[in-house]
């Protein structure tokens, strides 16, 4: 790695981006490489802060012991930076970094940056920076005490919906077998319903309303342009229905037509109420998981489950344009991890990309089994997103929809649930009219 390279991730570094250029380069120069092995560590927690340090090649593990048990915070590639707030606060390492794998880093000692801060300019953009990187920690602090509000408010009205609507499913289902179980004859214009396909046409269907309003005067039904639109919906064909109607007594015709529509339209309606009901325990169970995130544990997580949870949720959000395509993994998908974290990251996909593509198009939902992974693609066709967008899309706090719409950690949390926590990888691309969120997770942790 050049010191032009470990200049430019110095840069990107929140704490060094006001500094002057000479003084960034003069930091750079003081840096030295350091050959790390597989499991080594780099630093320790609670150890002195004697230096900070650019990542040139491999894979760094940053993690901090809680609860007896290490708690993986981050993963750091090349050009990260990585212990520059301890050098700076003078404060002992808040965590352990240590080596995925072969990897070299450049080390910075401490004592570069206490001969820049002699520097007045140098000092005061330093405090600026870091004045900024507090106020982003504070909202983030805030969005998430937001959401723990939230999802305790959740757990408890999930309770309050959940019995309602499995009591409406109970009594869909009852009301359907006791109407089924009728033991009156039926009526002998069932058979007519279903043997022709409803119209889509407005015009069409109003010809065949007309034509079977003709039908029903002309058997002498009372009403018959009022019954003609439901005859209509049911698919019940003209001439069959006027043969079924001259086979019965003049007196009975009325109350035959009458009998069908009714019994029809009880069926569609328990129909539609066990639908709602099903459709609403489906909401429940994709929030459950969001709801009592606080107390998942590692488990086995199906993440063709996950996915179908979380395309229900965002179901209202679907323009009567956009069309959902599954192309789904024929085989079961599994990885170790965590159930809530794993829901929202589909959920904030999803989102996004309803969001991104318009009035119309497609969202498609693609998974894929490889040996010692799963991936997960979230496609949206639509405007491709500008190359300046892309590379600040995972910052945090930073959103393109309207004000009022986003809050610009969907991707932030996303990225830090994939790569942090389950040690995936989580990419966007764009290009040719079709952005893509890629999710790989390795199968075991």
């Amino acid at each position: 790695m050049t010191t032009a390279d470990v200049a430019a991730a110095l840069r990107r570094s929140r704490l060094f981006a006001e500094l002057p250029q000479d003084d960034v380069s003069a930091l750079a120069a003081t840096s030295r490489a350091v050959e790390l092995t597989p499991g080594e560590v780099l630093m320790s927690e609670g150890s002195p802060p004697d230096a900070m340090y650019v990542v040139a090649d491999g894979e760094l593990e940053i993690s901090r012991l809680a609860n007896g048990a290490d708690l993986l915070l981050n993963v750091c590639g090349p050009g990260d930076l990585i212990g520059e707030l301890g050098v700076a606060h003078g404060r002992p390492r808040s965590a352990t970094v240590r080596a995925r794998g072969p990897a070299r880093v450049q080390r910075i000692g401490a004592e570069a940056l206490d001969r820049l801060l002699a520097h007045p300019p140098s000092a005061r953009a330093l405090l600026t920076a870091t004045s900024r990187r507090l106020d982003r920690e504070e909202g983030l602090l805030r969005q998430h005490e937001r959401m723990a509000a939230l999802g305790a408010l959740a757990a408890g009205l999930l309770h309050e919906v959940n019995n309602p609507a499995a009591a409406v499913q109970r009594g869909a289902a009852r009301l359907r077998a006791l109407h089924a179980a009728d033991d009156r004859p039926p009526s002998p214009l069932a058979p007519l319903v279903g043997e022709r396909p409803v119209p889509d046409d407005p015009l069409a269907r109003a010809d065949a309303g007309t034509a079977l309003a003709g039908v029903l005067t002309a058997a002498g039904v009372e009403g018959g342009w009022s019954a003609a639109s439901d005859l209509v919906r049911l698919g019940v064909e003209p001439t069959a229905l006027a043969g079924a109607l001259a086979a019965l007594p003049a007196e009975d015709r009325g109350g035959a037509v009458r009998d069908l529509v009714r019994a029809e339209e009880i069926r569609a309606v328990l129909e539609e109420v066990s639908a709602g009901a099903e459709y609403l325990s489906k909401i429940v169970s994709g929030v459950r998981p969001l709801a009592y995130a606080a107390d998942q544990a590692l488990s086995t997580v199906d993440v063709h489950a996950g996915l179908e949870q979380s395309l229900v949720l965002v179901r209202h959000k679907v323009p009567p344009g956009v069309r959902i395509v599954r192309d789904l993994d024929p085989g079961p998908l599994v990885v170790e991890g965590w159930p809530a974290d794993l829901a929202m990251v589909w959920t904030n996909l999803l989102d996004n990309a309803l969001a991104a593509v318009g009035s119309q198009g497609e969202v498609t939902v693609r998974t894929r089994g490889e040996p010692d992974s799963v991936v997960v693609d979230v496609e949206n066709t639509g405007p491709t997103v500008p190359p300046e967008v892309l590379e600040r899309a995972f910052d945090a706090f930073y959103t393109t929809k309207p004000v009022g719409q986003g809050t610009g950690l969907g991707l932030a949390t996303s990225l830090a649930v994939v790569a942090q926590r389950h040690k995936g990888r989580l990419t966007l691309t764009s290009e040719d009219g079709v952005t893509r969120a890629r999710v790989v997770l390795p199968r075991h942790r």
